[in-house]
């Protein structure tokens, strides 16, 4: 590929972001190498020799995140059909998802990931209770403690099966139930995939759900708290998922139809009239709309870590809230 204009050319090499360490080995200073996969560009900022070049990146287009699909709790699903990488002989597996819960609890609800066959051929992931998730491999199950879940709050939540034992991770944090023994994935785990349900489209899901993905391996603790990433998602294409249902934003949050954006191609179809919604995970959350005085008399709710700003209708002020006090930012604030 080159970029160019009549007077001159610049060559530039390309690949994926991993294969950028043989250019490392082999460039002169000024090169530039584009990761095709990430968008990234790097150019050498010394020529290669004894040692590798040192590289500077720049250029990737930002990742946003738009939306999430909202399910009913009664009959809403995301049915994917067969993910064949997940099928066979796998000998891991790894599920994310972010959730903002507005349901009812119970062991039959709930279910936020499921796939197979039959009920001792088949893997579930569900937001058992506000202290607990559940994962269940082949007949058996296992559950995770985790810290309090508040409705109408975003989380992220990850199970890591590595074959022999599960790990739970929730807003990247390991459970302190880690690592418990689990049946070994089984042959029909990709079999009738549902996002919101269990495999047969029972045991519904009540709240939103985003950023749904699965891998054929076990992810590392860094690998998920990468995904977390202080609690906003981000592009997770170099961690190779077989499937990523990023809920609306590859789709313009429209039709019945979610793009599969990882490497299976498995597209996912909203059933039973699941909705759009543009509230997804962020470290920001707008609390309020209301009046100054009600706005200084509030106690928020969401759990530290988020920053909770609101808006004060008659004053037209922003305040946020931090250490226990709400602060004034008012729109004549300069920084």
């Amino acid at each position: 590929m080159k970029f160019g204009r009549k007077d001159y050319t610049i060559a530039v090499k390309t690949g994926t972001d991993t294969n950028k360490a043989k250019f490392k080995k082999e460039c002169v200073q000024g090169e530039i190498y584009h990761a095709t996969d990430t968008g990234f560009f790097y150019i050498a900022e010394v020529t290669a020799g004894a040692s590798d070049a040192t590289l500077s990146k720049f250029g990737a287009p930002p990742f946003t995140n738009q939306y999430s699909v909202s399910l009913d709790g009664t009959d809403d699903y995301m049915d994917v059909g067969t993910v064949s990488d997940l099928n066979g002989s796998i000998s891991a597996v790894t599920l994310s998802a972010w959730f903002n819960f507005s349901g009812t609890y119970h062991t039959d609800k709930n279910l936020v990931l499921s796939g197979g066959s039959s009920g001792s051929d088949r893997f579930y992931f569900q937001q058992l209770s506000a202290t607990q998730l559940r994962y269940g491999s082949s007949s058996g199950f296992v559950n995770f403690t985790i810290p309090t879940v508040s409705a109408s709050t975003w989380y992220h939540m990850a199970i890591v099966h590595n074959g022999t034992s599960a790990s739970a991770y929730f807003n990247g944090s390991p459970s302190s139930s880690n690592p418990q023994t689990v049946t070994a994935p089984t042959a029909n785990y990709g079999t009738a995939l549902k996002v919101g349900a269990y495999y047969t489209g029972s045991a519904v899901f009540g709240g939103l759900l985003d950023e749904v993905s699965v891998f054929d391996s076990a992810l590392s603790a860094g690998d998920i708290e990468d995904i977390y990433n202080d609690g906003v998602p981000n592009n997770i294409s170099s961690l190779n998922p077989v499937g990523w249902w990023r809920m609306g934003d590859n789709d313009g949050g429209t039709g019945t139809t979610i793009t599969d954006q990882g490497s299976g191609g498995n597209n996912g179809t909203l059933t039973n009239g699941p909705t759009y919604s543009t509230s997804v995970p962020s470290i920001f959350n707008v609390t309020t709309r209301d009046t100054e005085a009600n706005i200084l008399s509030s106690t928020p709710t969401n759990p530290s870590g988020e920053v909770n700003i609101a808006f004060g209708t008659d004053t037209k002020d922003f305040y946020i809230y931090s250490g226990g006090a709400w602060y004034i930012y008012n729109n004549d604030y300069t920084p």
